[in-house]
């Protein structure tokens, strides 16, 4: 799979280690895709919870149920930013709408001082 920026994936992020979420989660990829197109073997995503909190911008941006497909509320943790092999990417979950994407870039460009 080449994972495309802006969408949402299933991940595979065994083991879990330290405070890296760990399991089969959705993902948000954030990298330029054209990346991906170049052959860069990984991917740099942000997980999503469904551990919701409320008023923790910038660490987290809420995504609420039915947001490409999703289950349940769920927060993109910003915080928990990582590069991931694209081998693990098992589903694409759809686009996220253009609104969120700006609520996204807002967070991580707040939360990495840029």
């Amino acid at each position: 799979m080449t994972p495309r920026r802006w969408h949402v994936y299933v991940v595979d992020l065994e083991p879990r280690v330290g405070t890296k979420p760990g399991k089969r989660r959705p993902c948000l990829a954030i990298q330029p895709s054209a990346f991906a197109d170049a052959g860069l073997p990984s991917t740099v995503v942000l997980p999503l919870s469904t551990r919701v909190v409320n008023d923790a911008f910038p660490l987290r941006v809420r995504l609420s149920r039915g947001t490409c497909g999703l289950k349940s509320d769920s927060d993109v943790l910003v915080d928990q930013m990582l590069s991931w092999d694209n081998a693990l990417f098992r589903r694409d979950l759809g686009e996220l709408p253009e609104a969120l994407q700006d609520e996204v870039r807002a967070a991580v460009r707040e939360f990495l001082d840029l």
